[in-house]
């Protein structure tokens, strides 16, 4: 008689994890559906851009043109770059913009002739906005988003 009741016991702990789990299942697909939870929902990545101001001598750029900035973007004379510079004052790997945790940032990459922001010279990483303006060079680019 005890090991039916002790049978019992188990089979309704049983059901009970069973329903636990496909609660849980149940739950979970219904916040994918929704969307996830509104407080971890991570916040839309900014989306910003580099107007070029001036080209300099840059063949491949073109004044008003708008180069949008989606995870790195590494700018310098040489040809592994994203942007190629054409300009004798520019280094080979000159500066990289990136984004990191929904921030831009702007980081001189020990450039001979540096990196201007806001006419302030960069030293190790700068937080981007809206409206500022980055020289390299003979090249100017404004932030824009």
């Amino acid at each position: 008689m005890d090991l039916n009741k002790l049978s019992l016991v188990f089979k309704i702990i049983i059901i009970a994890i069973v329903y636990i789990i496909i609660s849980l299942a149940l739950r979970i697909m219904y916040k994918d559906i929704k969307g996830g939870d509104k407080k971890n929902r991570k916040r839309h990545r900014k989306s910003l851009g580099l107007e070029i101001i001036n080209a300099g001598n840059n063949s491949n750029l073109r004044k008003g043109a708008v180069i949008p900035i989606h995870g790195e973007v590494n700018i310098g004379r040489k040809s592994g770059n994203f942007i190629v510079l054409d300009d004798p004052y520019a280094s080979g790997y000159h500066a990289r913009i990136f984004l990191k945790n929904n921030d831009c940032i702007l980081e001189d990459l020990n450039s001979t002739n540096g990196t201007l922001l806001n006419g302030n010279r960069v030293n190790g990483r700068k937080y981007l906005n809206s409206g500022d303006e980055i020289v390299i060079g003979n090249t100017s680019f404004k932030v824009i988003g």
